[in-house]
């Protein structure tokens, strides 16, 4: 009987185990979100490593018998958090596996474990390894994934909106940082959200606070503040209270900011919220200075140092220190009060030290990644060479008569364009060239088969008198022939402005005034035509070509010395 009884519980044992994770197969994010966290508290709560390890390959297990990726996944997730936040295991194996869970949920179609395994990792950049520029890049990334989907599938879109804010908020880009705090309060409120929309509402009130735009940052806080939701009735209506009066101590309305001021200040005191304590302290100090109470001032400079050294916000002194300047001087004691100028001046210089020093780190990284993406992008591009003469090997060897056309990435069809455009460039170039010497031979074959006909019909001049007056008439047309007619020339000049692109543009830049017939000159110049193979191209005589040569030579400020070819050389072309 008691055989039984363990047999019994040994087959019914796993079934229990496995029960309470049945209501999370194959099913949505927003359906499982609730059930995750549960899981998650539980799991951490387990604290023993070993056993949360042996825990989740359970779990994984159990997910792959029901081909629940997803689930799967989650629990991969699960454990990059959990090395990172509990284990401590903060090194490159880390980066690893969230890339590798990364690249595994999108192949998956895991939409939402790949946007949290994105948000993870740009978490361990920013908090661990205070790498923003990296941290940046998974911002982007993640900001491209949350855009695509909808909050009722994905309810943690307003928090990744919010995470993306913040980062700009924190290096003061406050114009980018309200685009996503727009973004984030656009999605309708729930209780689910709405601690997270608060926050939007806050630091979008901030960001304009620090822009001196009063009206539109006390909009936002008073969002909070007439909140319907009970959970930022516990913390952010406090929270906003306290920015609002803030607002009104900053237009210099004390006798308004003054109770939201003190009700900040008690609620942050009854919690430990010491940031917030200190931060309504200080202006609270102020206000009862200039109502003439300095001991309920000194009260609460008092309260502001105690807050400040228990949160360790020291840059809040750079507040603090010039009340108490002005307390002093108040008081007539003008050696304290200077004590504390000095101070105040020494911690707006220490808090600006630190954030330039951030902005350098920042843009160093910055530097340092685009160096690394340039070294990848070479070592990418040699391995690519490579690869292609392995593959014309390959090709030569098998005498294959197919071209494999293998697709790079942008930057190397970029390259493989610009190459073929040069090649076609130099092969119109080759053309032309051709079609030039060509186009000089033919005209020289004309030349001189012209040539040979005026001595033939000289010599039958001379062979029969009778026939004189008629070949001397026809002997003056042949000779008046241009060989270079219109046609001609505009084909000339086409094959000639393919070869020498500039030519011209420079001549008629340095020389607004020279002519058509100059620049036909010049241009079987650059060609090394004599001027006699000029005159019987132009079908004139060689004094014509020499008058030409003088005009140039004066209108581009040639001298006697100067050669057609070194005039040119002068000029550029």
């Amino acid at each position: 009987m008691t055989r039984l009884i363990i047999c019994l519980l040994l087959l019914l044992l796993p079934r229990f185990i496995f029960s309470q994770y049945e209501n999370l197969l194959h099913k949505s994010y927003a359906e499982n979100i609730k059930g995750y966290s549960k899981l998650y508290i539980e799991l951490i709560n387990l604290k023993d490593s070993a056993i949360i390890q042996h825990k989740i390959l359970d779990i994984k297990r159990f997910a792959k018998t029901h081909d629940d990726t997803p689930l799967e996944l989650e629990m991969d997730l699960f454990m990059c958090y959990h090395n990172i936040e509990f284990k401590k295991h903060r090194n490159q194996s880390c980066i690893d596996d969230l890339n590798t869970l990364i690249l595994s949920a999108e192949k998956a179609q895991a939409r939402f474990v790949k946007i949290r395994a994105i948000r993870v990792l740009a978490n361990y950049y920013w908090v661990y390894q205070k790498n923003y520029e990296r941290a940046f890049e998974q911002y982007l990334l993640l900001d491209k994934e949350v855009d695509k989907v909808d909050a009722a599938d994905y309810p943690e879109k307003p928090m990744d909106l919010v995470k993306i804010g913040e980062a700009y908020y924190f290096f003061q880009d406050y114009n980018r940082a309200e685009v996503y705090f727009k973004k984030a309060i656009a999605v309708p409120e729930n209780d689910f959200n709405t601690m997270t929309l608060s926050s939007a509402r806050n630091t979008l009130g901030l960001c304009y606070q620090k822009q001196k735009n009063f009206a539109l940052s006390n909009y936002y806080f008073n969002l909070i503040i007439q909140t319907t939701f009970q959970k930022p009735k516990e913390e952010w209506v406090r929270i906003a209270t306290g920015n609002l009066g803030y607002n009104y101590y900053l237009q210099k309305q004390y006798n308004k900011a003054l109770p939201f001021l003190e009700e900040d200040f008690v609620g942050a005191v009854r919690i430990e919220d010491y940031g917030p304590a200190a931060g309504a302290a200080i202006p609270l100090a102020d206000i009862y200075l200039s109502r003439g109470e300095p001991q309920k001032s000194w009260y609460y400079i008092e309260e502001a140092r105690r807050n400040i050294e228990k949160c360790q916000q020291t840059e809040r002194l750079q507040y603090l220190y010039p009340v108490i300047s002005k307390w002093y001087g108040q008081k007539g004691d003008q050696l304290n009060a200077a004590r504390y100028l000095d101070l105040t001046i020494a911690s707006i210089n220490a808090y600006q030290k630190q954030f330039s020093a951030l902005k350098m780190m920042q843009a160093s990284q910055k530097i340092s990644l685009r160096v690394e993406a340039l070294n990848k992008a070479r070592a990418e591009l040699e391995l690519q060479r490579k690869n292609s003469e392995r593959n014309l090997w390959i090709l030569l060897s098998t005498a294959l008569a197919v071209i494999m056309l293998v697709v790079y990435r942008n930057q190397h069809n970029k390259r493989l364009l610009a190459e073929a455009s040069r090649t076609r460039a130099e092969n119109e170039l080759s053309r032309a060239k051709e079609e030039l010497d060509r186009f000089i031979q033919k005209v020289n074959e004309q030349n001189l088969l012209a040539e040979s006909i005026r001595q033939e019909l000289d010599e039958l001049k001379e062979g029969h008198p009778e026939k004189k007056q008629r070949l001397e008439k026809t002997i003056a047309e042949l000779r008046s022939v241009t060989i270079l007619t219109g046609d001609d020339w505009l084909y000339f000049r086409k094959h000639f402005a393919t070869v020498f692109p500039e030519f011209e543009a420079v001549l008629k830049k340095s020389c607004p005034a020279i002519t058509e017939s100059e620049l036909r000159y010049l241009m079987l110049v650059k060609l090394q035509l004599s001027h006699k193979e000029m005159a019987q191209m132009l079908g004139i005589s060689t004094d014509g070509v020499r008058v030409t040569w003088n005009r140039v030579r004066k209108k581009l400020n040639g001298s006697l010395e100067d050669t057609p070819q070194t005039l040119l050389e002068k000029a550029g072309v």
